[in-house]
C-alpha cells in the first residue's frame, strides 16, 4: 500500500522524534483546489518552499463511532471516522 506524492512543502514540525511535513499537491486543474497532506518520517524530507516527490505507506485506523440525526428526516444512523496516515518509506 505504497503511495507516491508529489508536490511543495508547505510547513514542517516536529513532535517527539516525528517530523509532519505539509505538502501541498498540484491542482488537477486551473478550476479545483489543491490537496494537502501530511507526511511522518524520521528524518527531513524537504524545507517550506521545496518541490518533494515522496514514497509512503499509506495507512489509517477508525475513531469510535457516534450516532448522528438526519435533520430534514429524522433518521439515526452510526457514523465512524476514518483517519488516514502517510508515513515516509525511508
Amino acid at each position: 500500500m505504497q503511495v507516491l506524492i508529489r508536490g511543495r512543502v508547505e510547513a514542517t514540525r516536529r513532535f517527539d522524534k516525528t517530523r509532519y511535513t505539509r505538502i501541498v499537491t498540484p491542482a488537477p486543474d486551473p478550476y479545483s483546489r489543491p490537496q494537502t497532506v501530511e507526511i511522518r518520517s524520521k528524518a527531513s524530507i524537504g524545507q517550506a518552499g521545496d518541490e518533494i516527490t515522496v514514497v509512503a505507506m499509506l495507512g489509517g485506523y477508525s475513531r469510535k463511532p457516534f450516532r448522528a440525526t438526519d435533520k430534514e428526516t429524522g433518521e439515526v444512523s452510526t457514523i465512524t471516522p476514518v483517519d488516514l496516515t502517510l508515513d515516509a518509506v525511508e
